[in-house]
């Protein structure tokens, strides 16, 4: 693999990646999802989202209080703004039977800023192609048509 084939791949993920950001803070400011939970991890700490297209419920103040409502959403809107300006970004998500959360954080959590992808992208796909049939079934006509494409 070349250099120039490389670095596209790279902006490719870097791309994704950033469009992910935004689409998240696109769903916390229309209120589709809120936050949900904290993980404090060493050093530095997560911030979990999710809402009813992730399968929980949306957070809200308990017994109409509008001032825990009006908090959270403060919150939300202050996240999607770090989204939006590259401050944090989405590091993943956690997946349970029938929901999922969407984790974000970055360097004024304390946690280091998400890499776009390895620079060594060519092994990396040798080793999920070794390890994915070893789990899973895969369709070989399928894989061929996608290899194609």
């Amino acid at each position: 693999m070349n250099r120039a084939t490389t670095e596209a791949e790279l902006q490719a993920v870097g791309s994704l990646l950033r469009y992910l950001d935004i689409t998240t803070a696109v769903l916390l400011l229309t209120g589709q999802i809120t936050i949900i939970g904290v993980f404090v991890t060493p050093g530095g700490f997560r911030l979990s989202v999710g809402g009813p297209l992730t399968g929980i419920s949306r957070l809200e103040g308990k017994q109409q209080r509008k001032w825990a409502s009006w908090l959270i959403d403060i919150l939300d809107v202050i996240i999607a703004l770090l989204l939006i300006s590259d401050q944090i970004n989405v590091s993943g998500a956690f997946t349970s039977s029938r929901r999922f959360t969407i984790n974000v954080t970055g360097p004024i959590f304390g946690v280091a800023k998400i890499a776009a992808a390895s620079p060594d992208i060519q092994s990396i796909s040798r080793e999920f192609q070794r390890i994915v049939p070893r789990h899973y079934t895969v369709d070989q006509s399928l894989l061929q048509k996608l290899m194609k494409d």
